[in-house]
């Protein structure tokens, strides 16, 4: 791990801290590889049960590293390619996770840490937090946040806001769903920790499936093939060990094995 990305582990709960404060989290090559290297990390350990996505200082994330990227035009196109895909990998590991995922966002997002923000299953902000694309009025694409800001706002107002690239806050980031929960600085931590724990009362293997299940459906058609899918899932998620002990637990009115008591 490299002193730009912090990993620490504790009741569960992993917790990825983006940590160049001074560079306003930005990502530049050495920082995506050091955040993918956690999180691949994270998704083969089995005593994780939930990850938060946090951040040092006043910024959640400035998204792509100006410094890094005005060195592009003296690659190659291929390099240059390479580089964008850098950062787009680590939006696309965050929303592959195979765990629930929480963005603890105490300070600004704009750009591409929209992007890392909301690739996470749940977003909880500071009342102070402030949310912007402002890549157009920078003469750049915020591609990297595309996909998951379509996912969350929809198409128009994914352009809206991709277009006019103006800051915005916290109460608004909410209303328009880019944000779960909403807390003061001070209780920022308490409450991202609450909804850690009550994340850790899922069968882990459900939730698993759940993740990879939805996108799946999403990207489907609601046909007969929809309807096998939906059906197989459910009836192999059945037979697994973690079916058997939650209905075991529930008959015999006890806590599942995966519940810590």
């Amino acid at each position: 791990m490299s002193d730009s990305v912090l990993l620490s582990i504790a009741d569960q709960v992993a917790t990825v801290t983006l940590n160049r404060v001074r560079a306003h989290n930005s990502f530049d090559l050495p920082t995506c590889e050091a955040f993918l290297s956690a999180l691949d990390g994270i998704a083969r350990d089995a005593s994780v049960r939930v990850v938060v996505i946090a951040a040092n200082g006043p910024t959640f994330s400035a998204g792509g590293d100006f410094n890094w990227v005005l060195t592009w035009p003296g690659e190659t196109p291929e390099q240059n390619k390479q580089g964008a895909l850098a950062i787009t990998r680590v939006v696309q590991a965050v929303y592959d996770l195979p765990k629930p995922t929480i963005a603890a966002v105490q300070g600004a997002a704009v750009g591409g840490g929209i992007g890392v923000m909301l690739a996470c299953d749940y977003v909880v902000a500071s009342d102070r937090a402030r949310f912007g694309l402002t890549s157009a009025r920078n003469g750049l694409l915020a591609g990297i946040a595309i996909p998951v800001l379509i996912q969350t706002v929809g198409p128009r107002r994914a352009r809206q806001l991709l277009m006019h690239g103006g800051m915005f806050d916290v109460a608004e980031a909410q209303r328009i769903g880019m944000v779960d929960r909403v807390a003061t600085s001070e209780t920022l931590e308490a409450e991202v920790l609450k909804l850690a724990g009550e994340l850790t009362l899922g069968a882990p293997s459900v939730q698993a499936l759940i993740k990879r299940l939805i996108t799946d459906i999403d990207a489907a058609p609601n046909d007969a093939d929809m309807v096998e899918l939906v059906a197989t899932n459910v009836a192999e998620q059945c037979l697994t060990p973690d079916a058997g002990e939650g209905m075991s637990a529930f008959l015999a009115k006890r806590k599942p094995g995966w519940v810590r008591t």
